[in-house]
């Protein structure tokens, strides 16, 4: 029995145990949660701790010290809680211990206080660090992902902020912050008067999109990240913005970067009218078909896509309502204007010189920001006498002659010989854009090292080209034998690719020492020649610091990939239109930047006003926005000789080979017909013969050459009594028949025959 009550005494003290242990686990659980709530359940509980340790000991000391009332009681109590040097004069064994437990009981209660402070302080910090707090700002741009593109991005966006009140950029990636941070810091010295905001999550949660003020954003940038299929991610992203269930109901300026041209009308669809696309390989494979054209079009291109110098804006200008373009071109003397926006969101670059400007119209000018779009102080006196539409036909002075029947300016395609070495996902469209510019019959050999690539250009791309024939070499652009099996004088143009695979490893600088290494060899080549013909070499590269190290070898241009993109998306963000007029610059269709002689328009070595540069250039219906002096040629900080919108009244002295840049839709090249001076040419001369309704200008000079026409058109025979007295001889041949076509027309004096616009010319001579 003894044995069984011990037991159960044992089994009773066991239960007791176990359930003192649960609720002191209770009572820990409970506190731990209430804990975990932060600074904002703490504070209230150690309040109520405090007031009921006041309350308990005032009432101790009211009884056992004799204060005089119970708020002096209450008092002493709160003072020694929070000072306990205010028990230094108590007396008594009695008062010294009461006062010791409410010292003890207020440095536990501050301490605590004081320990839930610095923890929730820490945690604010982390966050802030982590960058998970709401952003509130207006007016601010947005980048959404992280590539390598960022830094220029952000670059040209601190630049473009200058002028403007309080800007912010906001970016939102996955990366750590404090990496981020660190990243910015050490590429971009200075963010001048733009707060850079740095925040983590996810693109393309809706949860943290809501955190960077959307509805209140200048714009959102998206870029692809170095993922495989980013597409995806960049479409995913564009939904979460657009179906936000917080959103306004103001549209949102998007600017997304597209990878794969498969995905762009998925990407398109998605986007709506919110959203604009840059398939980056496209417009790099434009730029390079271009460039390989004309040296120095990618400095051009990539001076007005900086927003560092001149760049290209939209204003609307109500004192030019009802004026000529041709007027908006000599209204201001620190722009130039370049064309029309109608107020339909139609683009035109240079347009007729005769299209009047409407309500709602918009110019498009170069200018170096947007407040110095200024109309000239005597813009009116200068348009209206000076540079007069109404007296253009002083363009046309007495040794001009005209040709009467109107068409559409063409320019002559020629064939050539090309050369594509190396390979990546933007040489199929630099082939078929050089397709677009090209005579048939012209070739384009490529030099690839990959049985893959060579499959594909033989079964695909032979197909997809009309006018050039393909030829494949195998063999490697970094190796000199290779190089010089080529026969490299034969070519017109050589273009050089960086290995694509490389970027998208983060080989960067392998793929541009691979580029280098080739161009090194090419200038050996070339300086070991004697052979007289020379080609031209355009090179890509990845990073914009490698251009400085080639700039001594044979390249006439340079294409940072990279770079560009990252000034495009910038324009792009800052004024959506910007992609009609690049649409327009970088396609054959249209009007297009061109760099020819200046001796061409003006005279050399004689000072000469940008206004009469102008002038003449519209004569021949270009219009120039610029100049480059070859003495500067390799002068990186004088923009390697280029000038793009000078001030009008600054005075030039050209030289030989300086060139004045112009746009023009079809720039037809002539050069003065040279032959003895017999009454028939009897040196190698160059016929050209007008079509049947077009309309030409000819530019008489000295008397050392003849012109040579050659039509079936009646208008031809009545041609010549339109020249001057000088060429009395051509006039009476001529108009011997006047009704009667000749054949061939000669005229004892050089010229140079021009396209003309029809109405300008109808105009001038009605």
């Amino acid at each position: 029995m003894k044995i069984t009550s011990t037991n159960g005494n044992a089994s009773r003290l066991n239960n007791d145990n176990k359930r003192l242990e649960y609720i002191c686990s209770y009572i820990r659980y409970k506190f731990d949660n209430l804990f975990a709530h932060g600074l904002i359940f703490i504070i209230p509980l150690l309040t109520i701790i405090s007031v009921f340790i006041i309350l308990i000991f005032s009432i101790i000391y009211y009884y056992t010290k004799g204060v005089s009332n119970y708020k002096d009681a209450l008092w002493e109590t709160f003072t020694r809680i929070l000072d306990p040097c205010a028990a230094a004069h108590d007396e008594g064994l009695k008062h010294r211990v009461i006062s010791g437990i409410v010292i003890l009981c207020g440095l536990v209660i501050i301490a605590i206080l004081i320990g839930a402070i610095v923890t929730f302080m820490e945690e604010k910090l982390n966050e802030l660090k982590k960058g998970r707090t709401t952003v509130i700002e207006k007016n601010h741009t947005i980048i959404l992902g992280w590539s390598p593109k960022i830094f220029d991005i952000i670059n040209e966006l601190i630049i473009a902020n200058e002028n403007q009140r309080n800007p912010s950029i906001v970016i939102l990636t996955s990366k750590d912050n404090s990496e981020v941070k660190y990243m910015i810091k050490d590429k971009i010295n200075n963010s001048r008067n733009t707060r850079i905001i740095y925040r983590n999550g996810d693109p393309m949660s809706i949860n943290d999109l809501n955190k960077l003020s959307l509805n209140q954003a200048r714009s959102i940038i998206i870029l692809a990240p170095k993922l495989n299929n980013p597409d995806v991610r960049i479409i995913k992203t564009i939904l979460a913005i657009r179906n936000n269930p917080r959103r306004n109901k103001i549209n949102f300026h998007i600017v997304a970067e597209i990878k794969e041209r498969i995905n762009l009308e998925a990407a398109i669809i998605a986007g709506g009218d919110e959203a604009l696309f840059v398939y980056a390989n496209e417009i790099i494979a434009r730029i390079i078909a271009q460039s390989c054209r004309q040296r120095g079009l990618s400095v051009i291109l990539s001076s007005l896509l900086s927003f560092q110098g001149d760049e290209i804006y939209f204003k609307h200008e109500s004192a030019l309502v009802g004026r000529t373009f041709y007027d908006a071109v000599f209204s201001y003397d620190k722009c130039s204007v370049i064309g029309l926006m109608l107020s339909d969101g139609t683009v035109k670059i240079f347009p007729r010189l005769n299209t009047i400007i409407n309500i709602g119209d918009q110019i498009i000018v170069i200018a170096e920001d947007d407040h110095k779009i200024i109309l000239s102080s005597d813009y009116l006196s200068r348009i209206n006498y000076e540079y007069s539409g109404s007296k253009s036909s002083l363009l046309f002075n007495h040794n001009t002659v005209l040709l009467s029947n109107p068409v559409t300016r063409r320019a002559t395609k020629i064939i050539e010989r090309n050369l594509l070495l190396g390979w990546n996902k933007k040489a199929p469209l630099i082939a078929r854009e050089l397709d677009t510019y090209v005579a048939r019959g012209s070739e384009l050999h490529i030099l690839t090292n990959s049985n893959i690539i060579t499959q594909f250009i033989n079964e695909q791309l032979v197909n997809e080209l009309t006018e050039q024939k393909t030829f494949v070499h195998s063999g490697s652009f970094t190796n000199k034998l290779d190089l010089e099996k080529l026969n490299l004088f034969s070519y017109d143009y050589v273009i050089l690719l960086a290995n694509e695979e490389s970027e998208q490893q983060n080989l960067i600088e392998e793929a541009d020492a691979e580029c280098l290494i080739c161009l090194l060899y090419l200038k050996d080549i070339i300086d070991k020649s004697n052979n007289e013909r020379t080609f031209s070499i355009i090179a890509e590269m990845y990073d914009i610091r490698n251009c400085q190290l080639a700039n001594r070898t044979c390249a006439d241009d340079f294409i940072v990939s990279p770079n560009l993109i990252s000034k495009y998306i910038s324009q792009l963000s800052e004024n959506k239109n910007i992609k009609k007029v690049y649409d327009v610059l970088l396609t054959a269709d249209g009007s297009e930047i061109y760099l020819c002689l200046a001796s061409m328009f003006v005279p050399l070595e004689t000072p000469i006003s940008y206004y009469q540069i102008l002038q003449e250039t519209l004569k021949y219906q270009y219009l120039a926005i610029g100049y480059r002096l070859m003495k500067y040629l390799h002068d990186e900080t004088r923009f390697f000789g280029i000038v793009l919108n000078p001030d009008k009244q600054e005075q030039i002295i050209f030289s030989k080979n300086d060139k004045i840049i112009i746009l023009a839709e079809n720039f037809m090249s002539f050069t003065p017909l040279i032959s003895s001076q017999a009454d028939k040419p009897t040196h190698e001369m160059k016929e050209i013969r007008p079509e049947p309704g077009s309309i030409y200008m000819l530019r008489l000079s000295t008397p050392e050459a003849f012109g040579i026409f050659e039509s079936d058109e009646p208008e031809i025979s009545s041609f010549a009594s339109c020249a001057s007295s000088s060429s009395t001889e051509s006039s009476a041949k001529s108009s011997a028949s006047p009704t009667k076509p000749k054949k061939k027309q000669y005229y004892k004096r050089p010229c140079i025959l021009y396209p003309k616009d029809t109405r300008v010319l109808a105009t001038n001579y009605s």
